[in-house]
């Protein structure tokens, strides 16, 4: 294990330290949307509709303004997200400046991917995002399945993971899906999650509940044989939707600079919560309450 790995497990000892002994309301997680632009059109992507916005894509004093603003607010997560972040850049600044930035600040620091360009990053975790079989993502997601393959066999990556985000159409994907990742070395594993209605548009792709629960069955059903990285408690709780939500684990920064305490869809689009699928909020309030199986989760994943 790594010194990075060793301080990052101390800190979130600290982290819990000041949130249950001392009822400090730090947030744990930062979702950093450096950008709206992104390289490719997905159907189920809302954020692509105000790629022309005039504040749509950060500036380097922006980005590291917002990132120290989130420091002293007590984060210790930044995962950087779209649009998609890789094509990110200001200037001679590019992503890998800015995550190597970041990580003189945070403990963690993670970005989330589409998969279709060299997956190189410099962060701690990288997630490539994947919407099903080859048929599916190529029809989900601008014909990108070829690109995103190519380059998982391609990467050196040492903390990669898949994030699988079950809709309507794609969700019965998931096991010749975790099949196919299973040759492919880089991949440690695969968190899944279920589609969110931001009411932009992109309602059909939404699971009805019995589709919901059918979706969710068949993650449990094959975490015993694949290493989906879900607690087994987190996505029981998601099929009745009743855990508790301890939102203000949340902090997440847009590309105006704005950042927004709470839910992660709060100005990104309607909040609903009886259709909330973001099971790493899930994961993580069970985490912040103690639950085993979502304390063992986030150690696989952060640690």
């Amino acid at each position: 294990m790594t010194v990075r790995r060793i301080a990052r497990g101390l800190d979130l000892v600290n982290f819990y330290w000041q949130r249950k002994v001392l009822g400090q309301s730090i947030p744990l997680l930062a979702s950093f949307k450096l950008t709206y632009r992104c390289n490719i059109n997905c159907q189920g992507c809302p954020f692509r509709l105000r790629n022309q916005e005039d504040n749509a894509h950060m500036s380097w004093e922006q980005a590291t303004t917002s990132l120290r603003e989130l420091r002293a607010a007590g984060t210790r997560i930044v995962v950087f997200e779209g649009g998609e972040p890789l094509i990110w850049r200001d200037g001679d600044h590019s992503i890998n400046e800015l995550v190597l930035y970041a990580k003189q600040l945070f403990p963690t620091v993670a970005v989330t991917t589409n998969g279709t360009l060299p997956l190189e990053v410099p962060a701690d975790i990288l997630w490539v995002s994947l919407d099903g079989l080859k048929e599916r993502q190529d029809r989900l997601r601008s014909d990108s399945f070829d690109r995103v393959m190519d380059n998982l066999q391609r990467s050196t990556h040492p903390r990669l993971f898949i994030h699988f985000t079950m809709n309507k159409e794609n969700w019965r994907d998931l096991e010749g899906l975790l099949a196919l990742l299973s040759d492919i070395p880089v991949v440690k594993g695969t968190t899944v999650q279920l589609f969110y209605p931001y009411g932009q548009g992109e309602a059909p792709l939404a699971l009805s509940p019995a589709e919901r629960r059918a979706a969710l069955e068949t993650a449990l059903r094959l975490k015993g044989a694949y290493p989906i990285l879900n607690s087994r408690s987190t996505l029981r709780a998601m099929i009745k939707n009743d855990w508790v939500c301890h939102s203000d684990i949340l902090i997440n920064a847009d590309p105006s600079g704005e950042i927004t305490k709470g839910c992660y869809v709060r100005n990104r689009g309607h909040i609903n919560c009886r259709d909330c699928g973001f099971t790493p909020v899930a994961e993580a309030s069970g985490a912040l309450d103690l639950h085993s199986g979502s304390l063992w989760a986030g150690c696989r994943i952060f640690l």
